[in-house]
């Protein structure tokens, strides 16, 4: 029995080891690199509560701003779009292909009530700035009683 367990961790060893060498080739090799983005994708954002409001950094560099379309719905902040391609699109071989083009779409949940009237955006450097202004909780007050 003694024997067989060992000849089954041997097995089990060399096995670690050829998936280690394996993975180290791999990874040395210059591959190209492919990331492959659904039909619609999303941007990288941001959300910081500074207890006024709420704040949304978007980064969309390479966008026109009629291309975007920025609305609430709800309790939600939708962000839609279309970024271009610049310039033609390459017939060579890819080697690295990363950044994502055409239509995409964020969608943030708002975490508290916000002032659809008073938000305010502006685009600058790549980047979606929007400031969400957050309505006021109600704060309980006590009333005092005229007793006669």
């Amino acid at each position: 029995m003694d024997e067989m367990r060992k000849r089954f961790w041997d097995t089990f060893e060399q096995m670690q080891e050829d998936f280690d060498k394996f993975f180290d080739h791999y990874a040395r090799a210059k591959q190209p690199s492919l990331v492959a983005f659904r039909t619609r994708w999303a941007p990288l954002a941001n959300i910081y509560d500074d207890g006024e409001s709420l704040l949304v950094l978007v980064e969309i560099a390479g966008m026109r701003r009629e291309a975007l379309d920025l609305r609430i719905e709800e309790d939600r902040l939708i962000l839609r779009g279309t970024r271009d391609e610049p310039g033609p699109t390459a017939r060579g071989c890819y080697h690295q292909m990363e950044i994502p083009f055409g239509e995409f779409e964020l969608t943030v949940p708002l975490a508290a009530p916000v002032d659809a009237d008073r938000a305010e955006a502006r685009y600058e450097d790549g980047f979606l700035h929007v400031s969400l202004p957050k309505i006021p909780e109600a704060k309980p007050r006590r009333i005092m009683l005229d007793v006669p």
